[in-house]
């Protein structure tokens, strides 16, 4: 029996790289083949789940295929560097430059994290990744041929379709994603000041996401204060599925200012929901939106607002939106995905 041990740098729950490698793992199990987690850091509710990976870095096995989920900096690349039968699962890094203004050290550590990973290119087997903008990275990495695969996600639930069903009013604009500098939350706080002063002043803006700039999250405090939105911007974070389930429930536009994304989980949560997404076309954002989202391509915050009016008054395109997000959720149907990755492990590895 063939052994596919997965690496993960950092493996938290609520995750979407973790969510995925979990969800790897089961496939390949079912696939028939020997697996195991082994995570450089854990949460503790994970902790059935994973290993740590200093057990694995002091006692290798022999002939198992080691299966890397490379988004970040780690002593797991530097380990895999002399190790024969090595896969990069990529997922993208920040650029450093979105994060030195606010980050400069975090920006040295993305800086690293992308020559760690460009350095497996030439003992790596092979490399594939959740989407094309990705692939393109990977190759200006070094990485020949890398393949793409859509990433395994735990979908919500949606609810019956209901044409022409009424929009929420006052409206409630929402954006999921950690607060750091390339979300650009800072856009969509001037986007919702104007769209309040010109159209709507009862609006309310929900930003659910951990902190991982304390300085980009005070200037977002700072820009809140300025335009007198203390009332009227949510800053949430540590929300249980349920609690983030909600959020999306009583949201009536999804909306995202992303300067760098290299998939986009939220979008998807979005269309499960069944809510309108309001995007810019940077990155892998237009490839995950597909037709499914408005993309704007211009990041200026006085089309944002008007943008988001007509969704918000239009309810033949916003149903229109919609029913698009519900077409793309099946892209990411688990049993296509199974055929999918079946065949991928088998290009990559063999049988089982």
């Amino acid at each position: 029996m063939s052994a596919v041990f997965q690496l993960i740098p950092s493996f938290a729950n609520y995750d979407a790289i973790g969510t995925h490698t979990r969800q790897l793992d089961a496939l390949l199990r079912d696939f028939g083949y020997e697996t195991a987690i082994y995570a450089d850091e854990c949460d503790e509710s994970l902790a059935a789940y994973a290993s740590p990976f200093a057990e694995l870095r002091h006692r290798p096995p022999k002939g198992v295929w080691y299966l890397y989920q490379a988004s970040t900096n780690s002593r797991i690349a530097d380990w895999l560097r002399d190790r024969p039968r090595v896969l990069v699962n990529y997922h993208n890094v920040t650029p450093h430059a979105l994060a030195k203004p606010f980050e400069p050290e975090i920006a040295r550590v993305l800086w690293q994290a992308r020559r760690e990973i460009g350095g497996l290119a030439q003992t790596t087997q092979r490399a594939f990744t959740v989407s094309h903008y990705n692939a393109v990275d990977l190759f200006e990495l070094g990485f020949l041929h890398p393949l793409v695969a859509p990433p395994l996600l735990a979908l919500p639930q949606h609810r019956q379709a209901m044409a022409h069903e009424p929009v929420r009013t006052p409206s409630n604009w929402l954006f999921v994603g950690r607060i750091f500098p390339n979300k650009h939350q800072l856009f969509l706080i001037e986007a919702f000041a104007l769209y309040r002063q010109l159209f709507e002043q009862e609006a309310t803006l929900t930003l659910v996401g951990s902190t991982a700039s304390a300085t980009y999250l005070e200037a977002m405090k700072a820009k809140i204060a300025r335009h007198h939105l203390e009332h009227s911007v949510r800053l949430l974070s540590g929300l249980s599925p349920a609690a983030l389930a909600s959020e999306y429930r009583q949201a009536s536009l999804f909306t995202s200012a992303s300067l760098h994304e290299g998939f986009g989980f939220p979008f998807i949560e979005a269309f499960a929901h069944q809510i309108p997404v309001l995007a810019l076309a940077t990155s892998a954002v237009s490839e995950t939106l597909s037709s499914a989202g408005w993309l704007l391509s211009k990041e200026d915050p006085l089309s944002y607002a008007v943008a988001a009016h007509t969704l918000a008054h239009d309810i033949g395109l916003r149903d229109q939106l919609i029913e698009r997000g519900l077409s793309r959720l099946r892209t990411f149907d688990p049993a296509t995905l199974r055929i999918q990755y079946q065949r991928l492990i088998e290009q990559l590895v063999g049988a089982p």
